[in-house]
């Protein structure tokens, strides 16, 4: 066996590096300042909220796809604005937002992987599998609507660790890049 470094080892190594750091520190930031995490996360959601509302004003486009400049994309677009207005007046309202919406999504995927198990569509195997998980997914959808606030202190915490686990993978993996490739 011989061995042979990878050309651009070098390169994969230090992007995975300088993203692994990144990410660890993103992630130990996030955890120290998690209402400060909370508070940046709402006010760059109401930049991308004003943007997406001068898009549709002045271009007359969506993410769907081009439209003419009708009245319901101009008013989609003013709609966009004014909530990304509201975002920093109202930097809570923001966050009662947007963890509602992720609760609604919890929950619509939990009840249909409940009717997926009842249905038994996902194999014998699997059911009691995507049962807990739709059980688990109504419990927590429950949770952060009764517990809005808690629900975002919860997931920017989430967030947070799951930055350092894979900020040190991405570590992991540059070095791993790194060793020489072995040939045969």
């Amino acid at each position: 066996m011989t061995e042979t470094s990878a050309p651009i080892g070098g390169d994969i190594f230090k992007s995975l590096l300088l993203k692994g750091i990144l990410m660890i520190i993103l992630g130990i930031i996030m955890l120290i300042f998690t209402f400060g995490s909370i508070l940046a996360i709402e006010l760059l959601f109401g930049i991308v909220l004003i943007i997406l509302g001068i898009q549709l004003l002045t271009s007359g486009s969506t993410f769907l796809g081009e439209y003419k400049r009708t009245w319901w994309v101009i008013l989609l677009g003013i709609l966009a604005i004014i909530a990304g207005i509201l975002a920093f007046v109202f930097p809570a309202m923001m966050t009662l937002y947007i963890v509602y919406l992720i609760a609604i999504t919890v929950l619509i995927s939990g009840f249909t992987d409940i009717a997926i198990a009842i249905a038994n569509k996902t194999g014998e195997a699997n059911r009691i599998l995507v049962a807990i998980s739709g059980v688990l997914g109504v419990i927590l959808g429950i949770l952060f609507i009764f517990m809005p606030f808690t629900g975002a202190i919860v997931l920017v915490q989430v967030t947070a660790i799951f930055l350092l686990v894979f900020g040190i993978l991405a570590i992991v993996e540059g070095f791993m890049a790194k060793k020489p490739a072995k040939t045969t």
